[in-house]
């Protein structure tokens, strides 16, 4: 978690302006709840979504820009700035490419003002693995010399599982070994866990973005190896559909519920393991759809997780999709109610 909201956690307080702060209960807002996600830079109408719900967040993960005086409206709102990153592995395969690397992250910090880097890479190859835990100490020393911050993205290993040919019980292999939990949890200042796709559209399974069991588990995970303060539990505002043929196509869709034709024959059913709503529908094409949502009632469930694991800090991918009925279940945990 930044110091300076840690700061304002212990004094009991929200910053919302330089020089002007209020009591955080003044704002409905537990003393050390927050909400940190990912955002969606679209111009000049985004600092207007960021201050619709300025009141409970800590900071966002910008994707696609950060302007200098987007940044500074968000300051202007207590709200810190990371700048989402990526690539491939060659960006930072020798110590000369680090370098480069981290000295762009550096400079683009200097001309905008953010206040970190959050990390995201994935998918990589093993043999990553050194040059990454490299990038990630070399990375938070330089950040850190410059009064910045530096966070990662991460997954949950077990959704990386890749069975042998010939599988047997117990017996499979982790694909997501090119980077090291434990140097993360030294290095960074907060890491974002996504908990979602859990069954992925590239993978060859079918099921849900997330359920609650297995966000659960997500977070135990990197509770042993990243201190519960800077942890954020990452929740989807995505659901997903599967064309149930031997193909099974899989759409990613911001939408809480199937969008059909009036008239469709719609069955909907609370799975109460997964705790979500599942819903079938023939197509116009006669063949069945399978949509797993993430809605009010999943996010509901998730945020329990957050709770009952003593966890400050959620987010989502992404912030300009939740929807209203999702941020009441926001709102609510934010405030102590769930």
């Amino acid at each position: 978690m930044q110091p300076r909201l840690i700061c304002a956690i212990m004094l009991g307080i929200a910053i919302l302006a330089p020089g002007v702060v209020v009591m955080a209960q003044d704002l409905g807002v537990e003393a050390g709840r927050s909400l940190s996600p990912w955002f969606v830079y679209d111009g000049e109408a985004s600092i207007d979504t960021v201050r619709a719900h300025a009141d409970g967040l800590s900071s966002i993960s910008v994707a696609g820009g950060t302007p200098a005086a987007f940044v500074a409206s968000c300051h202007e709102l207590g709200v810190e700035v990371y700048r989402l990153v990526g690539g491939d592995g060659e960006a930072f395969a020798t110590a000369e490419a680090r370098r480069q690397l981290i000295s762009s992250w550096v400079e683009m910090l200097r001309q905008t003002g953010a206040d970190g880097i959050d990390v995201n890479f994935e998918s990589l190859d093993r043999r990553f693995r050194e040059p990454f835990t490299a990038l990630l100490r070399e990375a938070a020393d330089a950040l850190h010399a410059e009064g910045r911050l530096l966070a990662m993205s991460v997954s949950y290993e077990m959704c990386t599982r890749r069975a042998p040919e010939e599988p047997r019980p117990g017996d499979f292999e982790i694909d997501g070994g090119w980077y090291d939990p434990a140097v993360i949890g030294e290095t960074c200042d907060m890491v974002r866990v996504m908990c979602y796709d859990m069954h992925s559209t590239s993978g060859a399974s079918i099921g849900p973005v997330s359920t609650r069991p297995w966000a659960r588990d997500a977070m135990r995970f990197w509770l042993q190896h990243v201190p519960r303060s800077n942890l954020v539990m990452g929740l989807p505002a995505y659901s997903r559909e599967i064309t149930m043929t031997l193909e099974r196509p899989i759409a990613s869709l911001y939408a809480p519920a199937p969008e059909v034709p009036e008239g469709t024959a719609v069955v909907r059913a609370w799975l109460p393991y997964e705790e979500i709503n599942q819903y079938r529908y023939v197509g116009a094409d006669g063949n069945l759809r399978v949509f797993f949502a993430s809605d009010a009632a999943s996010t509901r469930a998730h945020l329990l997780t957050a709770t009952e694991l003593g966890l400050s800090t959620v987010g989502f991918w992404h912030f300009g999709a939740i929807t209203a009925p999702e941020w009441a279940a926001v709102e609510e945990w934010l405030a102590g109610e769930i």
